[in-house]
């Protein structure tokens, strides 16, 4: 897509048209004229070059403030020419921009841009240098709400200086929300604008004003957006009754031969395909689809690329509702590769048949001892849904979740995404019962409007937890404009995915303790917590920690209050987090816990901190932990801390799929993380 930069007094009408307040203005072309726009808008004024070739007015000297007296002008004038053909020797200077000098305020940036996955994209951040200084800023995908706007400007930490900082007076918010919404409006409904830069904004204790406007159009003829297509349903690629194996081999040196002998214990039938053997594994041979007698839900594809439309079009043909194409050697190969999956891809669409894939690992099934991969590894089964662009990142997830004791409800490759991608996959997560969270490992989600669109009808119900592979720096590095350097792939997933209500993680760690904790604890009602320890340095490092991730530390109702000072000895904390002393063992604990489970409405959230204590039996503890959870409609969030001392214990909970965290930190971190994805009310009930 091409674009050009209109110019800045183009850009202002555009803004006026939109009701976006913009200093008066005019625009002329000559020296003279300068002078006599000057003397019609009044003093002072400040001067801005206009040419095509100068796109950083400040930056090429460009531009003179504070003008106050005709001679003031004439010298700006020709030193303003002379620094811009210094700095850009091949400036064409069409003209001048006579703007009406406002009063400094505090300044803020707007601006948008199109995001090949999610489409037009919204910002706000600090104006000047402060926002790629400061990185202080908040994205949406457009179109948004006005509560939306409102709440991406109180998400910067900027913000504090809108409420009045260090005795200023407030500065008037409606003013800048009204101002984001009008340019958030403007960018989504005009075809036209691929690019924009408000910068600054200056904000008032009364009122704002767009000061700079850089704008960038469409140039050329216009894309031509290709007529949707009714695809077929999305198969459940989760229960098959029947696999066939295209590429079947007896040397185990293949992937044929390590994906069919995976499949020998799918509980349904298996037809191994090749016209070289008569059979393997002890598994009679077919020669082709077309010589298998009953019908076949899925095939599994192992054959080389070129080889592989004519196997879709067979399967298709044959009523086959899935293929997982295994096989390398299409678009991420180059031209050649791409002709071939183009190829297949119509097929497929021409037939009816979905692909998974391809270049792809596979997909596993673990409650159906279903592993339709080439990895030796078949995990636990669970009930974390996996779906992953990387399949080397697959393979290293099940070579560590089985000592961790993680199980999965399935595991699914994206590979190519030529067919089905994240959305499709999620829907089929969504839509399984035995999957109670997803996570994902996304590089690209290629159709991001629609995952966006679904992902949001899952908050609050069923959670994704997304980890997004690394930031775009080659893109910013080739921004056209603040807001173009800002909005890297990296920072506009990571808004996206928070715009939808899916959890972003940092490191598959991360993801996996988030998921672990939802599996087993479920949605909390709310974000009031209680902190129970025998240990008071634990108890005040948690307490930041729940201040930093958003939890809300309650105080104790006095009919709590009344039967712990009964229960616990005279130097208990008296307040939360409870301090249960260092002397306290399992049995002063499950005390505390049956008064949580009588007077459970009043928490929603219960960490439950030890360290190792001559007195604490801790796989008691666990024991507790473990009725406690069960007893109540709260979220209880098991943090043991120490060594060896305490494994015996943390088996117990995972036996039970409680996860227990021995980092204080990365416990507060996945419960706030959760608690974000969601809108709860202060009484606990959701909304979201």
């Amino acid at each position: 897509m091409e674009k050009k930069l209109l110019p800045e007094f183009e850009g202002y009408q555009i803004l006026s048209r939109h009701e976006i307040p913009v200093p008066d203005y005019l625009f002329v072309t000559s020296h003279e004229e300068v002078l006599t726009a000057a003397e019609k808008i009044g003093y002072p004024v400040v001067i801005k070059v206009v040419s095509p070739q100068v796109i950083h007015k400040s930056d090429a000297g460009g531009v003179a403030l504070n003008l106050t007296c005709p001679d003031a002008i004439n010298t700006a004038l020709v030193q303003m020419d002379s620094r811009v053909t210094t700095t850009i020797p091949d400036a064409d200077i069409r003209g001048y921009m006579v703007v009406k000098e406002i009063p400094q305020g505090t300044e803020f940036l707007i601006g948008g841009r199109i995001d090949p996955s999610f489409g037009k994209i919204i910002t706000v951040g600090m104006g000047g240098i402060l926002v790629e200084l400061l990185h202080d800023f908040s994205m949406r995908v457009l179109p948004v709400s006005l509560d939306e706007y409102r709440e991406m400007i109180r998400e910067m930490s900027g913000y504090k200086l809108i409420t009045g900082f260090r005795g200023r007076k407030p500065l008037d918010e409606d003013a800048l929300v009204t101002l984001l919404q009008k340019a958030g409006t403007m960018f989504f409904e005009d075809e036209h604008i691929v690019e924009f830069d408000i910068n600054p904004v200056i904000l008032y204790e009364n009122g704002s004003y767009a000061v700079d406007a850089r704008i960038y159009v469409r140039t050329g003829e216009p894309e031509i957006v290709p007529v949707s297509q009714e695809l077929p349903p999305v198969p459940d690629i989760l229960h098959p009754s029947s696999i066939a194996v295209v590429g079947a081999s007896r040397n185990p040196g293949k992937v044929g031969y390590a994906v069919f002998r995976n499949l020998l214990n799918f509980k349904g039938k298996l037809y191994p395909v090749n016209p070289q053997a008569e059979d393997i594994l002890g598994v009679p041979v077919f020669n082709s689809l077309s010589d298998i007698p009953d019908q076949v839900e899925m095939i599994v594809i192992a054959i080389p690329a070129p080889k592989v439309p004519e196997i879709i079009k067979e399967a298709g043909n044959r009523g086959v509702k899935v293929a997982v194409i295994l096989t390398a050697g299409f678009r991420e190969t180059g031209e050649e590769g791409k002709k071939i999956e183009d190829e297949l891809l119509k097929i497929a669409r021409e037939t009816g048949i979905r692909i998974v894939g391809p270049n792809c690992l596979g997909i596993i099934i673990p409650p159906l001892e279903l592993n339709a991969t080439f990895d030796v590894q078949s995990p636990l089964s669970g009930q974390i849904g996996f779906i992953s662009q990387s399949g080397a990142i697959i393979t290293t997830v099940l070579d560590w979740s089985i000592s961790r004791r993680i199980g999965f409800s399935s595991v699914i490759s994206v590979g190519n995404q030529s067919d089905m991608g994240f959305v499709e996959y999620l829907q089929v997560l969504d839509q399984d019962p035995t999957t109670y969270a997803i996570i994902l490992y996304v590089e690209e989600i290629r159709d991001g409007k629609d995952f966006l669109k679904y992902a949001a009808t899952m908050r609050g119900r069923k959670p994704v937890i997304a980890l997004k592979s690394g930031s775009s720096v080659r893109g910013r590095e080739a921004a056209s404009s603040h807001t173009g350097s800002l909005a890297g792939s990296f920072e506009t997933y990571i808004a996206a995915f928070r715009q939808a209500g899916v959890i972003p993680a940092f490191s598959l760690n991360e993801a996996f303790d988030i998921a672990r904790l939802v599996v087993s604890e479920g949605y909390p009602r709310g974000k009031r917590t209680i902190i129970l320890t025998n240990a008071g340095g634990f108890g005040v490092l948690a307490s930041d920690y729940a201040e930093k991730y958003g939890l809300e530390m309650i105080n104790l109702p006095d009919a709590v209050y009344d039967e712990l000072n009964k229960l616990l000895p005279d130097l208990w904390s008296h307040k939360n987090p409870v301090d249960l002393l260092g002397d306290s063992n399992a049995s002063r604990f499950a005390r505390v816990f049956d008064i949580l489970i009588k007077y459970q409405n009043f928490w929603d959230i219960a960490f439950v901190i030890t360290a190792p204590v001559a007195l604490m039996d801790p796989k008691n503890l666990a024991h507790e932990m473990i009725r406690l959870s069960r007893f109540t409609r709260s979220m209880v969030v098991g943090c043991l801390l120490g060594g060896d001392s305490m494994k015996s214990a943390i088996d117990m909970l995972g036996e039970a799929h409680i996860p227990n965290y021995q980092d204080l930190q990365d416990a507060f971190r996945a419960v706030g993380s959760i608690i974000s994805s969601c809108v709860v009310d202060g009484n606990g009930d959701e909304e979201g």
